[in-house]
C-alpha cells in the first residue's frame, strides 16, 4: 500500500485529503446530529461518504481522475450549502476549498469550479455583514485562488519533469521499468473493472552482448535506438514501450486480443529482420507474448511473456512464441 502511494502521487494526495476530510468533518457531522441540526448533519454526512466512496473508486480502480473529479464536485456544493446555512461563519471553509480543488483535479477544472463558487457566495447576501465585508472577502478569496494556481502550476510543472527523469531511460528515451510496473498496474485495474483486452511483448535483441563486444558501447547503444525507432513508427499511439534493461524491452498493448496480438507482433518481427542492422550487419530479435488473463499479477503477467520470450532463444533466436489464450 505505501509503495503504491510512492509510485502515484495524485492517488496519494486522494488518499492523504480523504483522509483528512473523514477526521476533520466526521466529529462535525456527529455533532450536528447529536444537537438535533438535521440538515446541516446529513450535509456533512454526505460530504463524507462522497469523499471516501471517491477515495475508494481510485483505490480499486486507478483511476484518479474521476476520484478527483468527484472531490472537487463534493467540496463545491458543500462549501456552497454551508455559507447558505450558516452566513458570515460559512466563508472560513470557502478558503479551504479555493486551495485544495487545485490539488485534486486538473488547473482548469478547478480555476472553473472556485469561479463558481465566489459567484455563488456573492450572490448569497446572507454571507455578508456589509458591503465592505463583502468585497474585502472576494478579494482576498480571489487571491488566494489566483496565488495558488500559481503554486499549483509550478508545482506540477517540476513533479512532471521529476517523474520524466525517474521514469524515463535516457538513451532510448523509453520508459523505464519503474514506470512499467506502474502502467501494468494500471492496466490490471482497467481490465478488471470493465475487461479491456491487453496484451505484452518481451523482445530481446539476439548476440547483443557480441555487438558491444566486437564494435563498442557506441555502435550497441545505436542499434537501440534504431530498434526503438523502428517499433515506434509500427505502432499505435496507445501502445506503450518500456526499456526494461539491457537489451530488453516490454511493449504494452491495449485493446488487443489474442489473435491481434500474434498478427503484429509478427509484423514487428518481419520489420526488424528487414530494417534493423548495426555495424556487423542486421540484427535479430527474439519476441515473447501473452495475453492478460483475469487473476493475473503484473508479475505473473510479465513473467508469462519473459518466459515465452525465452523459449523464442532456446528455439533457435530470430522468431515469436505467443503463449496461449485463455
Amino acid at each position: 500500500m505505501l509503495e503504491r502511494l510512492k509510485r502515484d502521487f495524485q492517488l496519494a494526495v486522494l488518499t492523504l485529503f480523504g483522509m483528512s476530510a473523514v477526521v476533520g468533518i466526521l466529529p462535525f457531522a456527529v455533532y450536528r446530529f447529536a444537537t438535533g441540526e438535521l440538515l446541516v448533519g446529513l450535509a456533512d454526512a454526505v460530504v463524507v461518504v462522497g469523499i471516501s466512496t471517491a477515495v475508494l473508486h481510485a483505490w480499486i480502480t486507478g483511476d484518479t481522475r474521476k476520484g478527483g473529479l468527484f472531490m472537487v464536485i463534493c467540496n463545491t456544493a458543500a462549501s456552497m450549502l454551508i455559507t447558505v446555512l450558516f452566513g458570515h461563519h460559512g466563508l472560513f471553509w470557502v478558503f479551504v476549498v479555493l486551495v485544495t480543488n487545485f490539488f485534486l483535479t486538473s488547473r482548469r477544472v478547478a480555476l472553473v469550479a472556485n469561479t463558481v463558487l465566489l459567484v455563488a457566495v456573492w450572490m448569497n447576501p446572507g454571507s455578508y455583514i456589509s458591503l465592505h465585508d463583502r468585497i474585502s472577502f472576494i478579494v482576498t478569496s480571489t487571491l488566494v485562488m489566483v496565488y495558488t494556481y500559481i503554486f499549483a502550476y509550478v508545482t506540477a510543472t517540476q513533479r512532471e519533469r521529476l517523474e520524466s527523469l525517474a521514469s524515463q531511460d535516457a538513451l532510448t528515451g523509453c520508459a523505464n521499468r519503474r514506470a512499467m510496473e506502474l502502467e501494468l498496474e494500471r492496466s490490471i485495474a482497467i481490465h478488471r473493472r470493465d475487461r479491456t483486452a491487453f496484451s505484452l511483448a518481451v523482445f530481446d535483441l539476439d548476440h547483443f552482448k557480441s555487438i558491444n563486444d566486437r564494435y563498442g558501447h557506441e555502435a550497441g547503444d545505436q542499434v537501440l535506438v534504431d530498434f526503438v525507432e523502428l517499433l515506434r513508427q509500427r505502432t499505435r499511439r496507445s501502445d506503450q514501450l518500456f526499456r526494461m534493461g539491457g537489451e530488453e524491452f516490454v511493449l504494452l498493448m491495449r485493446d488487443t486480443d489474442h489473435q491481434q496480438m500474434e498478427v503484429v507482433l509478427h509484423k514487428l518481427h518481419r520489420a526488424v529482420q528487414e530494417s534493423l542492422g548495426g555495424i556487423g550487419g542486421p540484427v535479430t530479435v527474439s519476441i515473447g507474448g501473452t495475453q492478460l488473463r483475469s487473476g493475473d499479477g503484473w508479475a505473473d503477467w510479465l513473467s508469462r511473456a519473459d518466459a515465452a520470450m525465452y523459449r523464442a532463444k532456446n528455439e533457435g533466436r530470430d522468431r515469436v512464441v505467443v503463449d496461449g489464450s485463455d
